[in-house]
């Protein structure tokens, strides 16, 4: 039988993926509690999709790792760290803030070819330079699976993220995620092209 461990809940209208890091503002006391708590226990909490008054039993687990500024009223900006998927099975009690009995969610096929990972990892390297104006894209982690570690690193809305999360394919989310960078490049390439339109009134400039 897996391993359970009991672990406080955030729900959030955000979605965290492995190896991704994201800021934080915490306000309600319930989870500044939650904070203190990890932190002095060195334990993980879990981010769930909140749907307006419901979550998604598939969240990420997270870590506090940084601290960026701590107001007078006790509100605090805060980076966390996501790591492992989780299934929330069971609400417990006894603290301030939502927790539950949760379990590691496993990749049914962690593996994926290198044809598709390389084509993923070319379309990245091209949106950071086509973006960033970079040739010399951001490290890709290699600790995580390779679609949450490029994905982590691309804005996008919380349904696509939380539909990887949900996936237990690497293939197939490698495939979600080379969607989601073509289609970035995409609308890219209108842009740079309407800009250039915008500056000659729509007419080709010749060399």
């Amino acid at each position: 039988m897996a391993e359970l461990d009991d672990l406080g809940l955030f729900p959030l209208g955000l979605v965290l993926l492995p190896g991704e890091r994201a800021p934080l503002h915490l306000f309600e006391p319930r989870y500044r509690q939650l904070m203190a708590d990890c932190v002095l226990d060195d334990r993980p909490f879990v981010i769930l999709q909140d749907h307006g008054g419901t979550a998604s039993p598939i969240g990420c687990t997270a870590r506090f790792v940084g601290l960026g500024r701590r107001f007078a009223d006790g509100r605090m900006n805060v980076t966390v760290s996501g790591g492992r998927v989780v299934r929330v099975l069971e609400e417990t009690s006894g603290r301030m803030y939502l927790s539950a009995w949760v379990e590691d969610v496993r990749d049914d096929a962690p593996d994926a070819p290198d044809a598709a990972r390389a084509e993923v990892r070319e379309l990245f390297e091209r949106l950071v330079a086509e973006i960033a104006g970079s040739g010399t894209p951001p490290p890709i982690r290699d600790d995580v699976p390779m679609s949450y570690a490029i994905a982590g690193m691309i804005e996008m809305p919380a349904e696509p993220k939380q539909d990887l999360l949900e996936c237990r394919d690497e293939e197939v989310r490698l495939g979600m995620v080379r969607d989601i960078l073509s289609s970035a490049l995409e609308g890219a390439d209108r842009e740079r092209i309407a800009a250039a339109r915008a500056r000659t009134n729509g007419k080709v400039a010749l060399p």
